[in-house]
């Protein structure tokens, strides 16, 4: 049951949409989707099976301070930001850039993997809510546009 556990707060911590855990005969499939994960193979006779229930995304506390005009850019997942492409290069955006839906404006870096992070809305950047390589949650706001 601790490696359970273990891979439940790992798929908490991390933001996948899915994960499966296999020992030996257990296997067990944690989904985020509305419906439950259930073993496909039987668990020993002194283990019964616990229902995962898909978590809401955390909500921002600075959430409650957006104008109506303004909008966020939030973490897709818990990671390390990255506001640069590579070490010592210019970072994909500024505080007075303006970009446009779609437009890279960050890099998601988790368990070594490297996602794009996209503006879902266009607009001028008006303040940079994480730093550069600072570890965040999933749902964080990253960056505000206006």
């Amino acid at each position: 049951m601790d490696r359970i556990r273990e891979a439940i707060e790992l798929a908490e911590r991390s933001g996948v949409a899915e994960m499966e855990l296999r020992d030996g005969e257990i296997y067990i499939r944690l989904s985020r989707s509305p419906a439950v994960a259930m073993p496909s193979a039987p668990l020993p006779q002194d283990q019964s099976p616990t229902a995962i229930q898909a978590m809401p995304a955390p909500s921002s506390p600075i959430m409650g301070d957006v104008c109506p005009s303004e909008h966020l850019i939030s973490a897709p997942a818990y990671g390390i930001f990255h506001q640069r492409p590579a070490p010592g290069s210019p970072p994909f955006v500024t505080v007075g850039d303006k970009v446009e839906k779609g437009q890279q404006v960050g890099l998601m870096e988790s368990m070594k993997v490297f996602s794009a992070i996209e503006a879902d809305a266009s607009g001028t950047i008006m303040e940079l809510l994480a730093l550069d390589g600072e570890e965040v949650d999933a749902g964080a706001p990253l960056l505000r546009l206006q």
